[in-house]
């Protein structure tokens, strides 16, 4: 993944389940990924911060559902990517 910044390997592997799998993102279902992908992050601080980090960087775009629930989404268009 040449076209990546350098993110830790657990971020990377986030970043490849998200495209691979596509739809809504929680922190749930980072850190159940992470699990699977054999990372111990059991806190959803861990997920928050690795899905904010990817928003950041323009892969992800954030979407409020409501005050209280936050989900990210693949951003397709990629116009925030630098």
């Amino acid at each position: 993944m040449s076209d990546l910044p350098p993110f830790c390997p657990r971020v990377v592997d986030l970043l490849t389940s998200i495209r691979r799998q596509g739809g809504s993102w929680t922190t749930h279902r980072v850190v159940r990924t992470h699990r699977v992908n054999g990372y111990n992050a059991p806190k959803r601080v861990t997920a928050r911060r690795d899905l904010d980090l990817l928003t950041r960087a323009g892969y992800l775009r954030r979407h409020y559902e409501n005050p209280d629930r936050l989900r990210y989404t693949l951003n397709e268009a990629g116009v925030d990517r630098p």
